[in-house]
């Protein structure tokens, strides 16, 4: 008997065995770990046990009778629901072709029998976590792409700035990965970058279109729309880290900015890098009141609004990256 490790509570484990000792043996040392088993001696019994509840994992004998496990593995596999349910293969030390089978069905985790306390339990926590962190990414590029189909909707109200937020959000990776931000940083910047204008929303189209300037009034309900973005998300617990590049990204370096005049580096740096590769966008893109303009003008403006509405250290390196790629073009 070995001494419990960390309890990973909740999960179940469908545990198929022809062997009722081995069987046992293996169900008793996966209860001290605080597994919930569920017994099954071949695969058409694992089967019916599978139609009325979803395992965590599957551990199954190679040798079985009705059906192997190789040919229960392979059932496993054609129904799109149970796909991703780890599967870890028991063999006897004699069953080369069968473990060479197993690898070619693409099955990396088996374990010979006799089968050791510590081996089992490491295996299992080792699979149980890399279906976590595959479920944790598959929800994140789900909530992304939600998050990106929202961010559209909103864009596509207003006619002049088409594929703008897919433009800002690829300079603003490009800006962040020559800072060299963690990964963590990396998405929060691409849910910021993606929703930095969610505020427009409340912007009456006919203001939001206008094709020539705005007057005092319609000005002063436009620049509402990185307040009013910003208390739309506060309210989503994992948005939050988000809301510096959605509240402060019209800051300027010169405290001239809106909502709060912040100045220099009061202005988070979320911000500061959100605001250049917004206004990068906003003059090298095509629009109906100025024409495209070369990579020189677009260089020379910017440097124009160095130390006054843009960050002048970041803007440094952004220039940098636009020269190298410019080079590459």
């Amino acid at each position: 008997m070995i001494t419990p490790t960390l309890p990973m509570t909740s999960k179940r484990i469908l545990l198929v065995e022809d062997d009722q000792q081995i069987r046992q043996e293996i169900s008793q040392l996966l209860q001290i770990e605080n597994f919930t088993i569920i017994q099954a001696t071949d695969g058409v019994e694992a089967l019916k046990n599978l139609d009325h509840s979803k395992p965590d994992l599957i551990i199954s004998d190679i040798f079985l009778q009705n059906m192997d496990g190789i040919q229960f593995y392979k059932k496993i596999r054609e129904k799109q629901s149970w796909i991703t349910i780890p599967f870890i293969f028991l063999a006897d030390r004699n069953a080369l072709d069968q473990i060479r089978t197993v690898q070619e069905l693409g099955v990396e985790d088996y374990l010979i029998k006799p089968i050791e306390a510590d081996d089992l339990i490491r295996t299992i926590q080792g699979k149980l976590l890399r279906a976590a962190e595959l479920e944790v990414a598959h929800i994140g590029q789900a909530y992304l792409e939600t998050v990106t189909v929202l961010a559209n909707a909103i864009e596509g109200r207003d006619l002049y700035t088409r594929g703008h937020v897919e433009r800002v959000t690829t300079y603003a990776l490009l800006l962040a990965r020559e800072l060299r931000w963690p990964p963590s940083h990396l998405r929060i910047l691409e849910l910021g970058a993606r929703l930095h204008d969610i505020g427009k929303i409340s912007v009456p189209d006919h203001i939001l279109n206008k094709p020539g300037p705005l007057n005092d009034e319609e000005w002063a309900i436009m620049k509402k729309h990185p307040s009013i973005g910003a208390r739309m998300l506060r309210g989503i617990s994992h948005m939050r880290p988000a809301i510096p590049y959605i509240l402060y990204h019209h800051e300027r370096w010169d405290g001239t900015g809106y909502p709060e005049g912040l100045q220099e580096r009061e202005i988070p740096i979320e911000a500061r890098l959100l605001a250049i590769v917004d206004v990068y966008d906003a003059i090298s893109s095509r629009r109906p009141y100025h024409s495209a303009l070369s990579h020189h003008q677009v260089v020379d403006i910017l440097k124009s609004e160095s130390g006054k509405r843009l960050d002048p250290d970041l803007l440094k390196i952004f220039i940098h990256i636009l020269e190298k790629f410019q080079f590459q073009k």
